[in-house]
């Protein structure tokens, strides 16, 4: 059994268990009887999508297999852009109190973009702008939710 099958198998599992646990907690929630979906809804709506994907993975660790390509080289590769991706993430955590939502999503969406090979401009640009705008107009205006602004704008 290769290396990746094992990893696939095993964080499916894990994956499984901690949908299951955070689904039974969900019972716990109490019920609000003129809301029509409740408060459990998307916590458990998650919880599905959770254990749904830990399924797809326990399934294609046991039945797929892997060439010692895939296995190999292609691994130093994800490593490095798991990494990298996490250390943005961490950053993105950090950032967020000082300088805002809008102005940390769309630094950190540009870095995973160019982290992920995209090099053209619009792109780098356009897809973070319009995701916080669209983030801007739905949760702010539509739904008054207020976002974090940041202590520097304070």
């Amino acid at each position: 059994m290769t290396k990746l099958k094992i990893a696939n198998i095993a964080s499916g599992i894990v994956s499984i268990v901690i949908g299951g646990f955070f689904y039974f907690l969900t019972f716990g929630f109490p019920e609000i009887e003129t809301d029509l979906l409740g408060p459990d809804f998307l916590p458990r709506l998650y919880c599905f999508l959770l254990i749904f994907f830990g399924l797809i993975l326990v399934i294609q660790g046991v039945i797929k297999k892997y060439s010692d390509e895939e296995t190999g080289i292609q691994r130093s590769k994800t490593i490095g852009y798991a990494l990298s991706s996490m250390a943005i993430v961490f950053l993105y955590i950090i950032i967020l109190p000082y300088i805002g939502f809008y102005i940390s999503t769309v630094l950190a969406m540009s870095a995973l973009l160019y982290f992920s090979k995209i090099r053209k401009p619009l792109v780098l640009v356009g897809v973070p702008l319009g995701v916080a705008l669209f983030i801007f107009i739905v949760f702010e205006k539509l739904l008054k939710v207020q976002v974090p602004m940041g202590s520097l704008f304070l």
